[in-house]
C-alpha cells in the first residue's frame, strides 16, 4: 500500500520511509470554558517548504465535522495555523494536511 492509498497517521504510515516528518502536531490552549486556541504545525518544522514539495493545506475537525481550513504557498509561508473555536468539553480534535507529494495525514486525536 502507497501513501496515497489511505489517510496516513501515526500508527499507520511509513513515515520512517520519507525520512520527513508528515503527522500534523496539534496544540490546544484554554480560553475559557467553551472557547480554545488550536495551534496546529504541520510536519513539526521537518518537513521541506520548497517549490516542488511542501504542505498545501490543512483542515481541522471537531467529531469528524469540518470545521476550517488554512491552505499554504510553497517557500513563502510556514504550515502553521491558528483556529480560535468554541467548542464543549469531550470534543475531539484532529487536523488533516495534505503534501504534495506524500499525500493525506492526520494528527493523533486530542480531546478537550
Amino acid at each position: 500500500m502507497s501513501l496515497w492509498d489511505q489517510v496516513n497517521t501515526s500508527s499507520n504510515s511509513m513515515e520512517q520511509g520519507t525520512n520527513e516528518k508528515h503527522v500534523p502536531q496539534v496544540s490546544v490552549e484554554k480560553l475559557s470554558n467553551t472557547q480554545v486556541k488550536v495551534k496546529v504545525n504541520v510536519g513539526g518544522g521537518k518537513h521541506p517548504n520548497e517549490i516542488d514539495h511542501w504542505f498545501q493545506w490543512v483542515v481541522l475537525r471537531v467529531n469528524e465535522l469540518f470545521v476550517g481550513k488554512a491552505e499554504f504557498s510553497a517557500v513563502i509561508m510556514e504550515p502553521i495555523a491558528e483556529f480560535i473555536i468554541n467548542v464543549k468539553p469531550g470534543a475531539v480534535i484532529t487536523a488533516r494536511a495534505r503534501c504534495n507529494k506524500h499525500g493525506l495525514w492526520e494528527s493523533d486525536p486530542i480531546t478537550i
